[in-house]
């Protein structure tokens, strides 16, 4: 019996969400680079997903833009604030390193439906010792990154690399979203182990920043800074946050996203 050929889809005729889909099917994993002699790993850049990504969406007719950038803090005037800064002491010195924070809005479109549209809010927070420019590029490129990461499903084959390499004096972006996953189905006694093993090998305490983004989730989810403080204690037996391992941190940021997209789904139709 002769094998029935599969009809080829038209994508004209596909809805926004089924279109996705396809993404999805077409963009399965990133191949990590090497990317410079002065850091070991290998990572994927935002250009990696936009190479792998562009073909597809050009060819099922989607288009994506940020249309909106809005200020998640205010100065006492009301005044939007993206910037801040702060003193981070080094063993080669002190540095002022700037801080980017802000809530942007993404919106898909679907070509052959321009009215069809859905649009998404991702948090971007962003550090860099270069000036607030490349503070706020650190936070866009991290922010969209991790986004369309999680958005298609995109294997990243190994753990991303920052959540365990401190090895670099150089300073480094540091933005993070939400979009970002987190340690996933780690159970308690790993997460211990990890935390043991990152304490052997001589961890960087985590900067201010890192720490100002965590307790901004949770007021985000409804949750004080003595609610985090208590959950650390708990479950990794720490009374310093700063001293949590990167795994350890990003676990504690991405169940407070849950718990922040769980809230808003009550009072508001959540979007895609």
């Amino acid at each position: 019996m002769a094998e029935s050929k599969k009809q080829a889809l038209d994508p004209k005729g596909l809805s926004l969400s089924q279109k996705f889909v396809e993404l999805r099917k077409a963009c399965p994993e990133i191949i990590r680079k090497k990317h410079s002699d002065g850091v070991k790993y290998k990572f994927a850049k935002i250009f990696d997903v936009y190479e792998l990504l562009a073909p597809a969406m050009n060819e099922f007719g989607v288009d994506w833009d940020i249309v909106k950038e809005e200020a998640t803090r205010h100065y006492d005037n009301g005044d939007a604030k993206f910037y801040d800064s702060y003193t981070q002491h080094t063993r080669n010195g002190d540095r002022l390193v700037w801080v980017y924070e802000a809530d942007l809005t993404l919106r898909w479109i679907n070509v052959d439906n321009p009215e069809e549209t859905r649009e998404v809010t991702l948090h971007a927070l962003g550090t860099n010792d270069g000036g607030p420019d490349k503070a706020k590029g650190s936070a866009w490129t991290y922010c969209l990154k991790y986004y369309l990461f999680e958005k298609f499903n995109i294997d990243q084959g190994e753990d991303d690399p920052d959540n365990f390499d401190h090895s670099t004096d150089e300073a480094q972006p540091n933005g993070h979203t939400g979009a970002r996953g987190g340690s996933g189905g780690q159970t308690y006694r790993q997460t211990q182990q990890n935390a043991s093993q990152g304490a052997q090998k001589g961890e960087k305490p985590l900067s201010n920043a890192q720490l100002t983004r965590m307790y901004r989730k949770g007021e985000d989810a409804g949750v004080t800074k003595e609610g985090v403080d208590a959950y650390i204690l708990k479950h990794f037996n720490l009374q310093e946050p700063a001293k949590m391992t990167r795994q350890q941190y990003d676990e504690v940021c991405s169940k407070l996203d849950v718990q922040k997209a769980a809230t808003a789904q009550k009072g508001a139709q959540p979007n895609e």
